[in-house]
């Protein structure tokens, strides 16, 4: 009979550096037993979290990590490895907690206090960690310091400051940099073979390479190019305000902010300092037309409003009137600062 082979995570290329290390320390008997995992968002923690936590758990763990073939490798792969607590917030209806609660931790405290079931190690993974409120963390703390035997903590966030200072202080501090972009570019191409568009999402990301990925299938992305023509043919009164707004209104109102402030942010930059490099880099000849009589005044004011519109969203205001109102403002201050101009 044939074991079915399952295919383990493994580490980034920009994690390779700290990969190599906590192999080392974990082969040498010296790897603190809380470890705190920061990075910004779409660098890779949880893949990284996914791949030594089964490397730590596998039977015949190799140089790039977990066999994929082992009984513990095969639990891991069907979701049901019995040494194995990953606690993120919980879903409430159809809305995920913001919070890791006080019950979840409780739980945690549980786990790592019993033997493991398949005679190796208990992994816990806490993603993201900044989700624990007050009394969570402080449910965790004797834990923290003195787990269970052969138990390996895992704490994942991109708000390390976020933590109690109780929290930060029993951990290992394992910070993840930003990759080069030559590394980043050359995980990135084979996946986005226009060199240009893989900058582009590259620099919108802020140079975090998963993120860059993920950005390319967003809503708002693809949306750019349009949005930013209608943005310009509103400000020079070829379209109204609300036609525009009826236009846009079938797309999600999160997604839209978010393209208004990108862009509108990327605007500023030029506005102010045009010799720094446009984050939209495909659409910098756009922007620059936009710019046109356009103070940075007026664009600041703009992108204010479009950061105070993503803030009304998570209110119980209707989201169309949200944009709505969006629209007639950019209508209303381009136009005022382009007559002024004009005058």
């Amino acid at each position: 009979m044939t074991t079915a082979t399952s295919t383990p995570a493994r580490p980034y290329p920009w994690q390779q550096g700290l990969w190599d290390s906590l192999r080392r320390l974990f082969g040498e008997g010296r790897l603190p037993h809380a470890l705190l995992l920061a990075a910004a968002d779409g660098m890779g923690k949880q893949q990284l979290a996914r791949a030594f936590s089964a490397w730590v758990l596998c039977r015949e763990p190799g140089p790039q990590g977990a066999c994929g073939h082992c009984k513990s490798c095969q639990l891991l792969a069907a979701g049901s490895h019995p040494d194995l607590l990953w606690v993120s917030p919980e879903s409430e209806g159809e809305k995920v907690s913001k919070v890791i609660k006080v019950e979840q931790a409780r739980a945690v405290v549980d786990f790592a206090s019993q033997s493991a079931q398949l005679q190796g190690w208990r992994v816990v993974v806490l993603s993201p960690a900044h989700a624990l409120n007050t009394a969570s963390a402080n449910a965790l703390l004797k834990t923290l310091e003195e787990p269970g035997r052969d138990t390996l903590i895992l704490l994942l966030t991109d708000q390390p400051m976020g933590l109690l200072a109780t929290i930060r202080s029993r951990c290992q501090l394992l910070p993840l940099s930003l990759p080069d972009l030559e590394v980043a570019m050359d995980w990135l191409r084979p996946q986005v073979p226009d060199a240009r568009e893989a900058q582009t999402l590259l620099q919108l990301a802020r140079g975090a390479p998963v993120a860059a990925l993920a950005l390319r299938d967003s809503a708002w992305f693809q949306a750019r190019r349009e949005l930013l023509a209608d943005l310009a043919a509103v400000s020079r009164g070829e379209q109204t305000p609300l036609a525009a707004a009826t236009r846009w209104s079938k797309m999600d109102a999160i997604e839209q902010v978010t393209a208004w402030q990108s862009l509108l942010d990327d605007a500023v930059q030029l506005r102010m300092a045009p010799e720094l490099t446009s984050r939209h880099g495909d659409l910098q000849a756009e922007l620059g037309s936009l710019l046109g009589v356009l103070s940075a005044e007026t664009l600041l004011d703009s992108l204010w409003q479009a950061v105070e519109s993503r803030r009304l969203l998570d209110t119980n205001v209707q989201p169309q009137a949200i944009l709505e109102s969006l629209w007639l403002h950019w209508g209303r201050e381009t136009r005022k600062r382009g007559q002024q101009h004009a005058g």
